[in-house]
C-alpha cells in the first residue's frame, strides 16, 4: 500500500503557466516600448507599476477562468484559440472594470490594447510550443507496470485516457513463476520479464517510473523488493496513487481502512481548525455583500416565476451526522415530491421551474447558503451535504461513504467542479471518490482552486464531464522488444543455427503475438 504524501502538480502544465507568466510581463514591456520608446517607456514603466502588476495578475488568473490548463483544450489547436479569446476577453474586461470601479485610468487605451494583442499572440505561441513538444516526447517519463493483471489493464486504461501526462509505456513485468508469458503481448505492450531481472531493465530503459499493479495482496511482498529502487531516485506508484495523480479521484475498489487511516495523516490541522474557518467567515461575508443586488433580483425571479416561497429549506445532515438547515433560491414546484417522495434530482428534472433552470445552471440558487457558512453549519469548499435519508440508502451500498461526514460540507466542493450531477447511486459512488481525494488533500490552495473552478462556472455554466476513451500509444516494433530470454538468460543455450536462406526465399516473418 503507497500512500501519496501530496497531489502532485503536472509539471508540463506547471512550465506552460510560469511561461504565461512571464509572457504576460513581457508583452506589457512590448506594447510600452513600442508605443513611447526605449527611455519614456522606462519612466512609463516605473511610474505605473501598481496597474501594470494588477493588470498582470488579472490576466494570469483570466488564463485559468477561460480553460487554457485544461487538458483537452492543450491537445487542439482550435480549442487553444477559441480558449486563448475568453482567456484575453475576461482579462480585459477585469481589468477595465476595476480601474473604472477604482476611477483610476492609469494605463493608457492605446498601450493597454497593444497590451492584450501581445499577450494573444504569446499565449497561443505558447500553446503551440507545448503541442509540439509533447509530441516529441518532451519530459516523458519512462515507465513500467509491475504485474501482468487485471489491475495492469486499469492502469493502462487510466494512462491511455490521460495522454496529457506524458507517460510511456515500455513494457510490463511479470511477478509469477509462469514463464511462458515472458515475451507475449499484454493489451499490445510486451510482458519484459520477471523481477529477477527488472534491474537489469530499469538500467536498460533508463526507467523513471514503476507503476505497482500486481494487486493488492501481492503489494507487501513487492514493496519490499522494490523498495531499493526508491532510494535510486526511481519513482514508485499503485494504482490509487496514479489515480490520484490522473484524475484526481480515489478508486473505491483499491482503498481500506488502513488507507484511510494513512491518508488522513496527510491533513494540515492548522488547515482544518483555524484557517478555513476563517476564510469560511470572510468570503461569506464579502460574497453576500458582493451578490446581494444579485440575489435580490434572483428573489424577485423567483417569486413572479411560480407561487410558493423564495426561500427553499431542508434538513441536511453535516458534519459529525449534526442536522441542519440548508438554505436556497427555491428552483422546483412546491409540489416537488408529493407523487415520488425523496428522490434525486436529475439534470433536466421536470420539475425545475423556468428561473430555476438557470439559477442552478449558473449556481445562483446556491448564494443563501452563505447564511450557513458564517453560522457555522457549512464550510465555502466541502462535500454537499445530502438529506439523511440518502445517507442511510447510500451508506449501505457505497463503501465508506460515511467517512463525507467526518468533514463540514460544502457551497461547492472538488466532487461538485469535477463530476456535476449524481442521480443514482453509480454516480454517487463516482462523486465520493472525488469527495475522498479532497478528504485526504484538504488544503488552502485545493479550496481556492475549487472556488476559482466554480466562479469559472458561474460565468461560463456547467460542463459535461464524459469519460474519455483510452489512448492507446504506439505498439514497440518487434525489433524493438528487449526481453530477458533474448538479452539477460546467458545460460540458455544459443539458438540452434539457420541455413541461409536460398536465392528467392525470405526469412519467415515473427509471429504477431511473440515479442522474443
Amino acid at each position: 500500500m503507497i500512500v501519496s504524501r501530496s497531489s502532485r502538480l503536472p509539471r508540463k502544465k506547471l512550465l506552460l503557466a510560469v511561461g504565461d507568466a512571464v509572457c504576460t510581463a513581457l508583452a506589457m514591456v512590448a506594447a510600452v516600448m513600442l508605443r513611447l520608446g526605449w527611455a519614456s517607456g522606462l519612466d512609463y514603466l516605473q511610474a505605473r507599476q501598481t496597474a501594470i502588476l494588477i493588470s498582470w495578475g488579472v490576466f494570469v488568473l483570466a488564463f485559468y477562468i477561460g480553460g487554457l490548463y485544461e487538458s483537452d483544450r492543450l491537445q487542439s489547436l482550435g480549442k487553444t484559440f477559441a480558449a486563448t479569446v475568453i482567456s484575453v476577453a475576461v482579462g480585459v474586461v477585469l481589468i477595465t472594470g476595476f480601474f473604472y470601479a477604482s476611477f483610476s485610468i492609469e494605463i493608457g487605451r492605446g498601450i493597454f490594447l497593444g497590451f492584450a494583442a501581445f499577450v494573444f499572440v504569446a499565449v497561443v505561441s505558447m500553446r503551440m510550443l507545448y503541442m509540439a513538444a509533447s509530441r516529441h516526447g518532451f519530459m516523458a517519463q519512462r515507465c513500467l507496470i509491475i504485474g501482468a493483471t487485471s489491475d495492469a489493464r486499469k492502469a493502462i486504461e487510466l494512462i491511455g485516457r490521460h495522454t496529457h501526462a506524458n507517460l510511456r509505456i515500455l513494457g510490463l513485468i511479470h511477478c509469477g513463476n509462469d514463464r511462458d508469458r515472458i515475451g507475449k503481448f499484454f493489451d499490445d505492450y510486451p510482458v519484459l520479464g520477471t523481477l529477477d531481472t527488472l534491474e537489469r531493465f530499469v538500467e536498460l530503459y533508463d526507467v523513471d517510473r514503476l507503476v505497482l499493479a500486481a494487486g493488492q495482496e501481492s503489494e507487501p511482498v513487492l514493496l519490499r523488493q522494490l523498495r531499493p529502487f526508491r532510494y535510486r531516485g526511481i519513482e514508485m506508484v499503485d494504482f490509487v496513487a496514479l489515480s490520484e495523480e490522473l484524475a484526481q479521484e480515489i478508486p473505491l475498489d483499491h482503498i481500506n481502512d488502513e488507507w484511510l487511516f494513512m491518508a488522513s495523516m496527510n491533513n494540515s490541522r492548522i488547515h482544518i481548525r483555524r484557517l478555513k474557518r476563517l476564510t469560511d467567515m470572510l468570503v461569506a461575508l464579502a460574497g453576500l455583500l458582493i451578490t446581494a443586488p444579485l440575489a435580490a433580483l434572483a428573489a424577485v425571479w423567483v417569486k413572479l416565476d411560480s407561487p410558493g416561497p423564495i426561500l427553499f429549506k431542508q434538513e441536511r445532515l453535516g458534519r459529525e451526522s449534526i442536522p441542519f438547515t440548508l438554505f436556497k433560491f427555491r428552483t422546483m414546484r412546491v409540489d416537488a415530491e408529493s407523487e415520488t417522495g425523496p428522490v434525486w434530482a436529475t439534470e433536466n428534472d421536470p420539475r425545475i421551474t423556468r428561473a430555476g433552470k438557470w439559477l442552478r445552471k449558473f449556481r445562483i440558487d446556491e448564494i443563501p447558503q452563505l447564511l450557513n457558512v458564517l453560522r457555522g453549519d457549512m464550510s465555502l469548499v466541502g462535500p454537499r451535504p445530502e438529506r439523511e435519508i440518502f445517507i442511510r440508502k447510500l451508506s449501505e451500498k457505497v463503501p465508506f461513504y460515511a467517512e463525507r461526514l467526518l468533514v463540514p460540507p460544502g457551497i461547492t466542493g472538488w466532487a461538485q467542479v469535477m463530476y456535476p450531477y449524481a442521480a443514482s447511486i453509480e454516480e454517487s459512488r463516482r462523486k465520493l471518490q472525488f469527495d475522498l481525494y479532497y478528504i485526504k488533500h484538504m488544503s488552502f490552495f485545493l479550496d481556492m482552486f475549487v472556488l476559482l473552478k466554480t466562479f469559472k462556472t458561474i460565468l461560463f455554466g456547467r460542463e459535461r464531464t464524459r469519460l474519455k476513451a483510452p489512448v492507446k500509444q504506439p505498439r514497440p516494433r518487434h525489433a524493438e522488444v528487449k526481453t530477458e530470454t533474448l538479452f539477460f538468460n546467458p545460460s540458455a543455450p544459443p539458438p540452434p543455427a539457420k541455413d541461409e536462406p536460398k536465392a528467392g526465399e525470405s526469412e519467415p516473418h515473427p509471429r504477431s503475438q511473440s515479442a522474443g
